[in-house]
């Protein structure tokens, strides 16, 4: 809590530089209003990056810009010129790495009216990832085969920049959507014991809906879609505080290892209360949120297809495993 009220204190002051900046500059006097960026950065562990480096660059203007931070804080502050620096529907891309850049992160994501008219986008939080791990984002795309017929709905997740439409899915009591990777596994990749982390927003609707309970699993299908041994993996609850307004389901997901086969996919499940009353809403790319999606762990060996260390491990293995084989025919010849 100390550490907070130092980063929010100091976010004060840099606020109070960069407003200043922004005021004497002619151009922002002449066309626009202050357009505030700020946020908190982590790493992948969860604990506070401080002095991360955070450059911010209009994709439609191609215009880039470093953010204010300082060394003993993971805060980071940048304030535009609103109808100079960017105007509402442009796209931001934010690129954030640690000071000693072994974690980064890229993130895109488009410019409201709301924002333009409340001065800027604010507690935008940014989690970086490790060179090994990978994040899915949730889409509204359906999933083609293989895909579970046990799922209400089934649902693709994509790999790559942060970003896209505000799109929805929703869920009446008791159904269940699943969110496959859109690439089944090039061939049998084991994921060793580890932690996974998804965060996802949500909307129950229904007023009388407080504490009522959504569930989170990670599962696994074959090349036929059916439900592999051992699935689900891991599980995790959460109770919505929030009806009738969007909030934030985050939870860690501790599976102990397990192999996805050739041609089939790892999912994770959402499964809304059978007791619920009114629908859940889950949503995709939220206005001024971050996206949903889900990161795999630090040890991650490369899903769809292994790293080519792993690779060449297993092919030394089994070419040992051969000769091993043929040495003991000879013998017995």
């Amino acid at each position: 809590m100390e550490k907070r009220r130092i980063n929010i204190w100091k976010l004060g002051i840099l606020l109070i530089v960069a407003l200043c900046a922004v005021s004497i500059a002619p151009a922002a006097t002449a066309h626009g209003t202050p357009f505030v960026i700020y946020g908190y950065v982590s790493n992948a562990n969860g604990t506070e990056c401080d002095n991360p480096n955070v450059n911010i660059t209009n994709m439609d203007t191609g215009s880039s810009k470093t953010a204010e931070n300082t060394s003993g804080s993971n805060c980071y502050l940048l304030v535009l010129a609103n109808g100079t620096d960017l105007n509402a529907s442009e796209t931001l891309r934010f690129e954030v790495t640690s000071p000693d850049g072994s974690q980064s992160k890229i993130v895109e994501c488009k410019v409201t009216e709301n924002e333009v008219d409340d001065g800027g986008r604010f507690d935008y939080n940014i989690t970086l990832s490790v060179p090994s791990q990978q994040t899915w984002y949730f889409s509204t795309n359906e999933a083609s085969a293989p895909i579970y017929d046990g799922a209400d709905y089934n649902k693709t997740m994509t790999k790559g920049i942060e970003g896209g439409m505000d799109t929805y899915i929703s869920l009446p009591p008791g159904e269940r959507v699943w969110f496959y990777p859109d690439q089944v596994a090039d061939c049998n990749v084991s994921f060793p014991a580890d932690t996974w982390n998804v965060s996802y927003w949500v909307n129950a609707t229904d007023f009388a809906d407080s504490d009522k309970q959504i569930n989170t699993s990670l599962r696994g299908i074959d090349s036929t879609g059916a439900e592999l041994s051992g699935s689900p993996y891991a599980e995790g609850y959460y109770d919505i505080k929030s009806q009738q307004n969007l909030e934030e389901v985050t939870g860690f997901l501790n599976p102990a290892g397990f192999t996805i086969p050739e041609g089939g996919r790892f999912a994770i499940e959402v499964l809304w209360a059978g007791d619920a009353n009114g629908s859940l809403e889950l949503y995709c790319n939220p206005p001024e949120k971050h996206s949903s999606h889900v990161t795999s762990p630090s040890s991650d060996p490369g899903y769809p297809i292994p790293e080519l260390p792993t690779v060449i491990l297993l092919g030394v293995g089994l070419l040992v495993i051969t000769g091993y084989v043929a040495w003991r025919r000879r013998r017995r010849e």
